[in-house]
């Protein structure tokens, strides 16, 4: 049987790196254990990464910039834009809040 030293050397490396890997997995899970429960509480997205965790609200692919005002929250004169209401941003999904005409 042929066997290169490359091809041990390579076995062998990749035992050692997938030990550290499973080991920086657990002490991650670890660190970020109680930043994940309220993360996953709250319905966010976490993206898990070896060496940190990202979080993002899902509601914020609901938001978009105001095609009136160009998402300055002002009109053409100058005065608050009536679509988004001053804000520049417009949420698709939620229903209007009671009492403002739309």
């Amino acid at each position: 049987m042929n066997v290169s030293h490359a091809g041990i050397a390579g076995t062998l490396w990749t035992h050692i790196r997938a030990q550290a890997l499973v080991r920086n997995w657990g002490f991650s899970d670890a660190l970020f254990a109680e930043i994940d429960g309220f993360a996953w509480v709250q319905g966010w997205a976490i993206d898990r990464r070896p060496t940190r965790h990202i979080y993002r609200d899902p509601r914020f692919d609901r938001v978009v910039g105001c095609r009136a005002c160009g998402g300055s929250g002002r009109g053409e004169s100058g005065r608050r834009c009536r679509v988004c209401k001053g804000d520049g941003l417009l949420n698709f999904v939620e229903p209007p809040a009671a009492g403002t005409g739309a």
